[in-house]
């Protein structure tokens, strides 16, 4: 099996730094993604004002042949907001779990990336209402 992709934009009612803290704090995954067992950084660089992008990969892992999460910010279509393009790739090293995940692949996908918004409004409230018309 290849590797599994899944590709999603989300217009989200937060500010560019609010999505950016709760992306980059890979330290605290475990506490609200499900599954996630333990997080850290490895590697960390930043060199711009305001963060356009996130990429995180795990080559060091005994589930995975590899992961890689993009995660892209751009301005959104009201004050406040932000369109944000999400990215996943990642192959398992088990047959096993390549089976589940293809069965499973897009709830699990979902859930992973309502998690964040969860954390983003659990942390810094509903954010700014987006209509459905302006995403």
């Amino acid at each position: 099996m290849l590797s599994k992709v899944h590709e999603e934009r989300r217009v989200l009612g937060y500010k560019p730094e609010q999505l950016f803290n709760v992306v980059d704090a890979v330290d605290l995954y475990e506490d609200f993604l499900p599954w996630c067992q333990r997080s850290n950084i490895l590697h960390f660089s930043c060199g711009a004002e305001e963060a356009k992008y996130i990429k995180t990969i795990s080559s060091k892992s005994s589930l995975f042949n590899h992961l890689i999460n993009f995660w892209e910010f751009n301005p959104g279509p009201v004050p406040g907001s932000r369109s944000l393009y999400f990215l996943v790739d990642f192959k398992f090293q088990s047959p096993f779990y390549r089976q589940i995940a293809n069965v499973f692949f897009k709830e699990v996908v979902s859930r992973l990336i309502g998690s964040f918004h969860e954390r983003c409004r659990l942390i810094y409230g509903p954010g700014v209402q987006v209509r459905e018309h302006e995403t």
